[in-house]
């Protein structure tokens, strides 16, 4: 008997309560698996813990950037093909490059909409496959 697919396992980088809890009611009714971190040093011994199918990432955090968080995935052998798309306030084509330049596979300036969202994580993860 084929064994029934593991639900993706998603981990939200982000530290406004109001936004994480939007995202993880969109993801959670679609049937990822979600954890959430709310800083980058919560973020990761997250990934230390499990690695992610994703990581939805903004850049704009208490304790540091998201996009030193994006370098240290793809600089580990473990994460570095793991799927990160960043979503953020700082929207410039300046933002974009840089994220894009940290090794962002996508990203989505907020607001970001729940169809938005669920397109971006599901291409995301398609590039796993």
């Amino acid at each position: 008997m084929p064994m029934e697919m593991e639900k993706p396992n998603l981990l939200i980088v982000e530290d406004e309560p109001g936004t994480v809890e939007m995202y993880r009611i969109v993801l959670e009714v679609e049937g990822y698996r979600v954890r959430v971190a709310y800083t980058i040093s919560t973020a990761i011994s997250a990934l230390e813990e499990e690695k992610p199918d994703l990581v939805l990432l903004d850049v704009v955090m208490r304790d540091s950037s998201g996009l030193d968080l994006c370098y240290h995935i793809r600089e580990d052998p473990e994460l570095a093909d793991t799927p990160v798309i960043i979503v953020s306030n700082l929207g410039s084509e300046e933002h974009v490059k840089a994220g894009m330049e940290a090794g962002a596979d996508d990203y989505l300036r907020k607001p970001v909409s729940q169809n938005e969202l669920l397109e971006a994580v599901r291409k995301g993860l398609a590039k796993e496959i």
